[in-house]
C-alpha cells in the first residue's frame, strides 16, 4: 500500500514574517522568513517523497483552529484559576 503524501502549503506570512507554513487544509502551523528554512525542515521527507511543498503565496493562512485553541485554553485557565 502506497503512503499518502503530506502536503505543506506555503502562504503569505503573518505577524511580520514573510511566509506562513500551513497543513494541507490551509490551517496555520508556523511562520518563517525564508523558503529555504521550510525545505531544510522537511528535507529528508521531501527526498523520500513523503512531503510535497505547495506555494500559495496569494492566500493567507486559516487561523480558525489556532484561534479556537487559544479560546479553549483561556477558558481552561480561567476555570483552573477559580479553583
Amino acid at each position: 500500500m502506497e503512503e499518502e503524501k503530506t502536503i505543506i502549503r506555503i502562504r503569505r506570512g503573518i505577524n511580520g514574517f514573510k511566509y506562513s507554513v500551513c497543513d494541507k487544509n490551509g490551517y496555520f502551523i508556523g511562520n518563517c522568513e525564508k523558503l529555504a528554512d521550510v525545505r531544510k525542515h522537511w528535507l529528508e521527507e521531501i527526498k523520500l517523497g513523503y512531503v510535497e511543498l505547495v506555494r500559495e503565496l496569494d492566500k493567507m493562512p486559516d487561523m480558525s483552529l489556532t484561534e479556537k485553541t487559544i479560546e479553549n485554553l483561556n477558558k481552561l485557565l480561567k476555570i483552573l484559576a477559580e479553583q
